[in-house]
Order: C-alpha cells, then sequence, then structure tokens
C-alpha cells in the first residue's frame, strides 16, 4: 500500500483564521457579535433585504462553526472559566440571530399581501422565503422567543452538568497507592484496564463519588426536562414529537424498529447465556458483558488501523478510500491521549469550511480502530453535505439517523474486514465477540437508555423525581432492555451518559439502534447494487432537505414502517451469534 502521513495530532491552526492563539478566537466572535447587532439594527428599521439575508446566514454558518471549535477546545489545555466564557457567548449568538429571524417572520405575518409581494420580489434566493414562511405558519413570534429561551437555558444546564462532572475526583488505590482521578478516567479506566479486578475497584469507587452527588445530577437533569416539557406545552406537542421530527422519521417507524428488536430479545439474548456458559456462571453482569473482550490482546496500531479502514471502503468507494488519506494526512484527526478528552470520541464539523476535526483517545485497542473508523464515517457525511444559505442552525434540520448510519456503515465495514483477514482463530474469536457486543450495545443499552428517558418524561409531567426514583426507572429499564437475561445492571447510567444532557437533542439514543440497523441493511445493499455508492452520497448529501424516512424511500425503495427490513437487519446480528457459538 502507497505509505502516507499519519500525524495522530490534529491541526487546528488553519480553521476559522484563529491559529493557535485564543485571542484571536474571541475575536472572531466579537466581530459576529457586531455584525448581528448591525443587522439587528436594520431589521427594527424595515424587513431585511437580500443582501442581509445573505448576510444573516453567513453568520447563522460562522456561529456553527465557532461553535465546533469551541468543542474541539474543550479537549486541550485551555482554562474552564476561559471555556465556560466562550460557549456562554457562542450561546447568546445563536439566541440572538434565532431572535432576528423570529422578528422579521412576524414582520411578514403582518405585511399586506401587497407588501408581500413586493417584497418577496425583491428576494432572489427563494429558499429564504420558504423557511420564514414555513416557521410563520408553524409557530407564533412567542412560541419562538421562549423556544429560543429554552435553547439558551437548556445550553447552561449542560455546561452546569459538564462543570459538576468534570470537577469530580475520585479517591481510590490507582497504581498501588491512594490518589484521585477525574471522573473521566476513572469512568475510562471502569471500561479498559487490563485486570479484571481493578475495573471492578475502579467501577466501585466512582460509583461511590457519584452517591455523594446524585441529588446535585437529579436536580439538573429534572429540570432540563421540566423545561423541555413546559415548551412544548406552549407548542401543544408530545414530548417526542421534535424528536421524531429532528431524526426525519414517523413514530411508525420507529414503534416497528423497536416492535422488531423486542420480537427478536430472546434469540439475541442466546448469547448472553453463551458467555455466561463460558465463564461457568449462570448469567454476567453488565460490567462482565461490557468488559469481557479487554481481556483478549489484539493490538493494532494507529497507521495500521487507517490502513486497514482504508482497504475494507476499496470495494465500496474508492472516493471513501481517497477521503480517508486526505483526512488523516490534513490533520483532521486528534488521536493522542490526553487526560482532557472525554470518553469516546467526537467529530465536529466544519461545513463551510469544508473539513472536519476528530477526536478520540487512540489505545492500539480494536475498539479504538473501530472508534476512528466510525468518526471518519461521519466526516464522511459532513463532506457530502452542501454549504447551501439557510435562516436556520443546523441543530433544526440535522438529522442524527442518518449521521448514525454513515458512521456505524463505516466501522461495520472495518470490524467486517477485520474478522475476514484474521486467520488467528482466538483473535478472530475475539473480534467477532466485540462486535456482537457492539450490536448488542445498539439494540439493548440504547434501548435501555431510550426506554428511561421515556419512562422519565412520563413521570416527570407529575413533578420532579428525587435520585433514588431516577435509578430504579433506569436500573427497571435496563432489565427490560436486556431480556432480564443479566445478574445486574449498571448503576447511574443516567449520571454517566452525557447525552441525557445534550441542550440541543432531546432523545439522544435511538437514532444509534437506528443508524446501526439502518447502515447493515444498506451494506447488504452496497454488496449486490453496481450503484450503491452513488446513491449513498446522493442520500448523505440531501440530509435535511427531505425526512431521512422519505430520502431512504427515494434512493433505496426501502419502507421504514414495515418490519421485514428490520427484521434483515437483525437478521444479521443473530448470524454472527451463530457463528461465533461455532468457533472453539
Amino acid at each position: 500500500m502507497e505509505s502516507f502521513s499519519t500525524p495522530t495530532r490534529w491541526n487546528l491552526n488553519n480553521l476559522l483564521q484563529c491559529d493557535s492563539d485564543l485571542e484571536e478566537f474571541k475575536n472572531y466572535i466579537s466581530c459576529i457579535k457586531a455584525n448581528l447587532l448591525e443587522i439587528e439594527e436594520c431589521e427594527k428599521l424595515n424587513p431585511l433585504n437580500e443582501s442581509e439575508l445573505n448576510a444573516i446566514s453567513q453568520i447563522i454558518k460562522q456561529v456553527e462553526s465557532a461553535e465546533s471549535f469551541y468543542y474541539c477546545l474543550t479537549t486541550e489545555n485551555v482554562d474552564p472559566s476561559l471555556l465556560t466564557s466562550l460557549n456562554t457567548s457562542i450561546s447568546m449568538l445563536k439566541s440572538q440571530a434565532r431572535f432576528i429571524v423570529a422578528s422579521l417572520q412576524e414582520r411578514i405575518s403582518n405585511m399586506s399581501e401587497k407588501q408581500f409581494t413586493n417584497w418577496s420580489n425583491s428576494i432572489n434566493q427563494k429558499v429564504f422565503i420558504e423557511e420564514l414562511l414555513m416557521d410563520t405558519q408553524r409557530t407564533s413570534k412567542e412560541e419562538k422567543i421562549i423556544s429560543n429561551f429554552a435553547k439558551e437555558t437548556l445550553s447552561n444546564l449542560e455546561e452546569i452538568y459538564m462543570q459538576v462532572r468534570n470537577n469530580l475526583m475520585v479517591k481510590g488505590n490507582f497504581d498501588k497507592e491512594e490518589n484521585e482521578i477525574s471522573f473521566a478516567e476513572a469512568n475510562s479506566l471502569a471500561l479498559s484496564h487490563p485486570e479484571p479486578s481493578k475495573r471492578h475497584c475502579v467501577l466501585r469507587d466512582l460509583n461511590q463519588t457519584l452517591q455523594t452527588q446524585v441529588e446535585v445530577f437529579a436536580s439538573i437533569y429534572n429540570s432540563m426536562v421540566g423545561l423541555r416539557l413546559k415548551e412544548n406545552n406552549v407548542k401543544n406537542a408530545d414530548y417526542l414529537e421534535e424528536s421524531l421530527k429532528l431524526n426525519g422519521i414517523s413514530k411508525q417507524s420507529l414503534n416497528t424498529m423497536w416492535d422488531t428488536v423486542d420480537t427478536n430479545i430472546h434469540v439475541l439474548s442466546k448469547y448472553l447465556n453463551i458467555r455466561a456458559g463460558e465463564v461457568g456462571k449462570e448469567r454476567i453482569s453488565w460490567h462482565e458483558l461490557m468488559t469481557s473482550s479487554q481481556e483478549v490482546a489484539n493490538e493494532i496500531t494507529y497507521s495500521q488501523a487507517i490502513e486497514g479502514i482504508i482497504d475494507s471502503l476499496a470495494d465500496i468507494d474508492i472516493n471513501m478510500c481517497e477521503f480517508v488519506k486526505e483526512a488523516i494526512e490534513k490533520g483532521w484527526v486528534d488521536a493522542e491521549q490526553r487526560k482532557t478528552k472525554p470518553p469516546g470520541g467526537f467529530c465536529a464539523p466544519f461545513i463551510p469550511e469544508g473539513e472536519s476535526r476528530i477526536s478520540l483517545n487512540y489505545d492500539n485497542s480494536i475498539d479504538s480502530a473501530r472508534r476512528l473508523a466510525h468518526e471518519l464515517g461521519h466526516a464522511w457525511h459532513f463532506k457530502q453535505m452542501k454549504n447551501v444559505p439557510s435562516l436556520r442552525f443546523s441543530d433544526d434540520t440535522f438529522e442524527m439517523t442518518t449521521a448514525e448510519t454513515s458512521s456505524i456503515f463505516f466501522e461495520t465495514v472495518y470490524i467486517d474486514y477485520v474478522i475476514q483477514n484474521t486467520n488467528d482463530v482466538s483473535v478472530k474469536k475475539a473480534i467477532l465477540e466485540a462486535k456482537i457486543e457492539r450490536s448488542l450495545n445498539y439494540l439493548m443499552s440504547i434501548r435501555g437508555a431510550f426506554l428511561f428517558e421515556d419512562k422519565f418524561y412520563g413521570h416527570r409531567k407529575s413533578g420532579p423525581l428525587d435520585a433514588n426514583q431516577i435509578e430504579e426507572l433506569s436500573l427497571e429499564s435496563l432489565e427490560k432492555a436486556y431480556g432480564n437475561s443479566l445478574s445486574e445492571y449498571e448503576p447511574f447510567v443516567w449520571i454517566k451518559y452525557v447525552q441525557f444532557y445534550q441542550a440541543n437533542i432531546p432523545f439522544y439514543n435511538y437514532p444509534y439502534s437506528f443508524g446501526f440497523l439502518l447502515s447493515i441493511g444498506l451494506l447488504e445493499l452496497a454488496k449486490k447494487d453496481k450503484l450503491f455508492n452513488q446513491k449513498f452520497q446522493w442520500f448523505l448529501s440531501e440530509t435535511g432537505v427531505m425526512p431521512l424516512e422519505q430520502l431512504i424511500q427515494k434512493h433505496f425503495k426501502i419502507e421504514l414502517s414495515k418490519p421485514e427490513f428490520w427484521q434483515q437487519s437483525i437478521q444479521s446480528v443473530i448470524q454472527d451469534i451463530e457463528e461465533y457459538n461455532k468457533i472453539f
């Protein structure tokens, strides 16, 4: 294979013309603020003209890039108080931009037919008019003001959660002596330490630390959900409605997917029984399930992972291969291990700049290699998205279901490639084990998160829940999702999973399961359809143009409201379990 540069540290200096000086980034934010104030003054006098509409469209994209840049800075050694200040400034810019658009919509709604005709005829970019009219018909100015207030408050609550969580120090006997480590370090060690006894000790110490702060986290989560429910009451909307709309799917399709998972839960649970039998137990715990693959060494260096990802994509789309090379060579990926990084990884989009930035703690494990493929899948999706004029933030149009389809597609292609090209039977079994457990994570763990959140919203309508009630709901939901097949379940999921505290995205869970099963189905199509690569690119490029459900029907003729497609995808997981059971 042709060699190429594989830097492990990302390059932030060529983004937003900010170099490495945060003063320049603060100036960048200040310039956005000044431009917004100028447009706000114009809007007070007259309806915005096309030049001003283009300006605010451009500002919205700049704010989104600033938000992504801020997210990248959270993994660097930056003063937390400065990060808080930057996050607050960006949140205020988003609220201000939304307020300007809401004011213009109010002005439009009060125009006479003649006034509106004259104004609209002066606007060549008709997408602006379509967006303004679409939102005007749907919500009043008062509702928009309330919605903007809610978004800003939710963002502040998310920041409080992050501060409380990141400031937690876990005491324990680490490295043979008593010391303290951060929440992120403890959470990572509890799942990835090579010694099982150490993993259990760290998990115990972490949970004991969280127990001291449960009411604080309960207060934050109660406040976030309570605010969303009040906003829904104003809009006369169901609490799932906004999430379904954001993800471009119907409630029928979501229910069909979950019903199909439930129908197969007894078959999927057979794997949990197999794993228990392998260790001489009747049932294993959640923690044993999540960490058992750590006990089999299978080192994959960063360079090997990149080469494997590129090779795995070659039969799907050569353009994907070239894209991965470009992303690595140009410093889009930060694989360096640092304590400042959160668990897992992320991909921050810079759509106007045509780039992304990926962060993960790469540790030469198969899981790190999988995460790298996953985040590169996100970056591929962002690359396909067109930088088109819009008066809406991507928060309002970006479909996580589509994003997770792209990312999980990449990771599945890569894992299947590794399994097929591994000759050592024990290693092959270990990787297949990791693949199955990843699949069950999407179908069971995330199912548990959805069930918990769904139940919590229902109970929260009657008032706040205390920490014990929240924990009880969480454990009940996990037990159902795993078909009551584990001996014990993970405590404090509702604190550990940052997804529950996402300000911009309610129900940040089921899109992963949806994207997982959808990606498996599309991968099967890719093996048969010679035009798949073109269809997949078109599908991703039209994110937000029409709902995902319609795009899937348009490009692939798949009906997501019927169980046949979902059953076919789940059958692939069942086949993996059967293959695993045959390997001795």
